[in-house]
């Protein structure tokens, strides 16, 4: 009998309930994952040959530009513009220094910044906006 209850009692005292609760999670940053919005659209300049002049705007922050990349439908040529510091305020359209062929297809821009207002101050971003011009 007190082997059986010697037994029992080290059995008890070798199962050690952990009082301690979980650490809590680190805390999650709310710009970790977040990206401003830009809405890109278009206006055809006609002449001797149709041209796009696109504009860009970004319709939930001001930010940094630091360069955006155009690349043509069916990856037939892009071309990069470096912003150079130029801060641009949130709904404020910003355009190209030359106009493009109007291809159709999609178009899309990489546009690579810093934030400059909210939240999120000097959040650097890379966002990828696309849009499809029609006709020939």
């Amino acid at each position: 009998m007190a082997v059986l209850l010697m037994s029992t009692a080290m059995v008890f005292s070798s199962c050690k309930k952990d009082d301690d609760p979980a650490p809590a999670p680190p805390p999650v940053d709310p710009c970790d994952n977040y990206m401003p919005t830009f809405s890109p659209t278009y206006l055809i300049i006609t002449g001797q040959v149709e041209l796009l002049d696109f504009y860009i705007t970004c319709t939930t922050d001001d930010w940094e530009m630091i360069k955006v990349i155009v690349t043509y439908p069916g990856g037939l040529g892009n071309e990069t513009y470096v912003g150079n510091g130029t801060i641009m305020t949130s709904g404020a359209p910003f355009t190209f220094s030359n106009y493009f062929p109007k291809l159709g297809g999609t178009w899309t821009f990489a546009i690579t910044g810093n934030i400059k207002s909210g939240n999120c101050v000097n959040k650097s971003f890379t966002v990828y906006v696309s849009m499809q011009v029609t006709g020939k």
